[in-house]
């Protein structure tokens, strides 16, 4: 049977652009251009400093550019949402740490965004312990400091980095779990904390561990405790809170990658194996044992369930401590 002309060439024109389609698919195989790494903090810290580390990993395992962009502020809230509201195609990442992915979700009540139901984690990326630190000249342990807030509360206090920060959690971790009340000191970043650990101005700083090492080498501080379940490369002679009476004690923070809800699965997979081959270069991991982190990597699932349990964890510091922020 002859069909009619138009009949032919409607096939034909869906024939070109089915055929065009798979080409187009063939050709723009996920990453064909730079990716775009949102970091939600200011250059310098942790997170960025971290990210900068895997970007350059990752360029070379996707050979493609991976460019950074600090977004910060609302504890990390406003670059999350950045990444929240862009394209789901793999090409714009949150590269986040506790904050916006997990202990926001207990602290505030009203979110632009849910980290539960519009990021879909990558991978895990690697963990943060902290450490409890105090001036030089000053003798006692974390246990003494911890009598003594018994005796008299409030009377030991203790700096982090801000409210409702993973310092801030950790501390009050540690009031819950001794049944002490310490007083809380919030501090606007690192550098005025451990400035004030230093002069004496707090009993005590929790500090990420990359800007307190140089100082207790220095003999400008003295470490008391360190947050993690177990002992640090960086500080084999500090011992962990657990160790010092409060068993199950382990608190820190973490960096890890997520990505717009949305994204083609094989994108997300694509960016986890390339994570994981570069979170196996001994270069990658000694730069990020430098900056007191340890390595982990993880799949997308075991991520999702890690990102859970921080968020129960939290919940139950925050009710505990009564901490909202909004």
């Amino acid at each position: 049977m002859k069909l009619p002309g138009n009949v032919v060439r409607i096939l034909t024109i869906g024939v070109f652009f089915l055929l065009g389609g798979n080409v187009i698919a063939a050709d723009s195989a996920y990453p064909n251009r730079a990716i775009r790494f949102v970091i939600p903090y200011p250059p310098g810290g942790g997170t960025d400093i971290t990210g900068r580390i895997m970007a350059r990993a990752l360029s070379e395992e996707l050979s493609q550019p991976v460019v950074l962009e600090n977004r910060p502020g609302a504890t990390g809230m406003i670059g999350a949402d950045v990444v929240v509201k862009a394209r789901p195609d793999g090409y714009t990442v949150l590269f986040g740490a506790a904050s916006e992915m997990a202990i926001n979700a207990s602290l505030f009540r009203n979110m632009a965004y849910n980290p539960r139901s519009d990021l879909v984690p990558v991978s895990l990326v690697a963990t943060f312990p902290l450490v409890f630190v105090t001036a030089a000249g000053n003798q006692g342990s974390l246990t003494d400091l911890i009598r003594q807030a018994k005796a008299q509360p409030n009377s030991v206090s203790f700096g982090s980095i801000g409210q409702g920060s993973p310092q801030h959690l950790a501390g009050e971790l540690l009031s819950t779990m001794a049944s002490a009340q310490l007083l809380h000191v919030p501090y606007k970043g690192s550098g005025p904390l451990v400035q004030d650990a230093v002069a004496g101005h707090v009993s005590m700083a929790i500090s990420s561990v990359p800007p307190a090492v140089p100082l207790v080498e220095a003999g400008k501080l003295r470490a008391l405790a360190v947050t993690s379940a177990t002992r640090l490369e960086v500080m084999p002679d500090v011992p962990t809170v657990a160790e010092l009476g409060f068993p199950g004690y382990d608190f820190g923070t973490w960096v890890g990658m997520s990505v717009p809800v949305g994204t083609p699965q094989e994108v997300i997979l694509r960016l986890q194996e390339a994570t994981a081959r570069a979170l196996a270069h001994p270069s990658v991991r000694a730069a990020l044992r430098d900056q007191g982190a340890v390595p982990v990597g993880s799949s997308p699932e075991k991520f999702r369930s890690f990102i859970e349990s921080e968020i129960a964890k939290s919940d139950q510091i925050v009710a505990r401590a009564s901490v909202h922020l909004d």
